[in-house]
């Protein structure tokens, strides 16, 4: 590597070139702004380049910046694939597995990890709830649980459950259409950043858009935003059915996507990632119930009348 930068370097460089902004590549690294601003600024002068043009829009890179995201992307590839292997070949049954996770999972990750501790207490776990996907082929998490309707070919897991989603709506502070006005009622769905979901692409096919009255990027608003009687919602059912103050209207079938447990190849034989991805997947899957819609019903028009796969006009 060239005098004047080691890995640190590259890997701010890296953070500021991907995220486009101090902020977003401090957040990235667990740092202040401040301190990639300090450090960008050091890295440059001890190259005596530019490599980045900071404008209104953030940060934009150089001809020479281009250039060295090149270089830095391969040295990054190689470094985490070394990492890798040397980590796939610890067979203590101790140290740290990293786990990047859906914040709805919470409470039932919670409880699995409770009693995978009381097995294993030799191996910590590390957290991170994000609905940005965080990478394995980075080694950013060890194990990834993700809502996918494909998993990339380079990771392995398993399948958990075919996400099944309803239409809901307040119990007692919405008048409850009946399933042929459906479309006629209030709505709430995700805002733009969030447009590439299943559930907010259902909604922009299925709903004139007048009748959307709130966008959140927030899952948890959306909910309670229903529940206040803002207007109907299209959830996966596990997030929903035990909620006393929530009615499921229809159930949809046909989003086609489904919960999996995740590591890369070079961790699949490490006894910490293998012991814990086991557990955590027969975790899961005893949630079979709440994750395909088959909890019991809290209203009689729950279920509706069979599965509907149509708009909602």
């Amino acid at each position: 590597m060239a005098a004047g930068m080691d890995w640190d370097d590259l890997r701010l460089f890296l953070a500021v070139a991907r995220a486009g902004s101090l902020t977003g590549a401090g957040r990235a690294l667990g740092v202040r702004h401040s301190t990639v601003l300090r450090r960008m600024a050091g890295f440059e002068a001890r190259l005596g380049l530019r490599l980045f043009d900071r404008g209104p829009g953030g940060y934009a890179l150089t001809a020479a910046g281009r250039e060295l995201l090149e270089e830095a992307s391969e040295v990054e590839t190689r470094l985490v694939a070394l990492e890798r292997r040397l980590s796939g070949r610890d067979q203590r049954l101790t140290g740290t597995v990293r786990i990047a996770t859906l914040g709805a999972l919470a409470p039932w990750l919670a409880e699995a990890l409770a009693a995978f501790r009381g097995l294993h207490p030799g191996i910590r776990t590390e957290i991170a709830i994000s609905h940005e996907t965080v990478s394995l082929a980075r080694h950013e998490t060890d194990i990834a649980i993700r809502i996918s309707r494909n998993p990339p070919d380079s990771l392995i897991g398993r399948r958990i459950a075919t996400l099944v989603h309803g239409i809901y709506g307040a119990r007692d502070r919405l008048p409850l259409p009946p399933e042929a006005t459906l479309a006629e009622a209030p709505w709430v769905t995700y805002a733009q950043g969030r447009a590439d979901l299943p559930q907010a692409r259902w909604v922009a096919a299925n709903i004139p858009d007048s009748q959307v009255v709130l966008r959140t990027d927030h899952t948890g608003m959306l909910i309670q935003a229903v529940r206040a009687g803002i207007g109907l919602g299209l959830f996966a059912c596990y997030l929903c059915d035990a909620d006393p103050g929530l009615v499921r209207l229809r159930t949809l079938n046909g989003l086609g996507f489904d919960l999996w447990i995740l590591t890369h190849p070079d961790l699949r034989d490490t006894p910490r990632v293998r012991v814990l991805m086991d557990h955590l997947a027969a975790a899961l899957a005893a949630r079979q119930p709440a994750l395909t819609g088959q909890m019991p019903a809290m209203d009689p028009r729950q279920r509706g009348e069979g599965e509907w796969t149509g708009s909602a006009d």
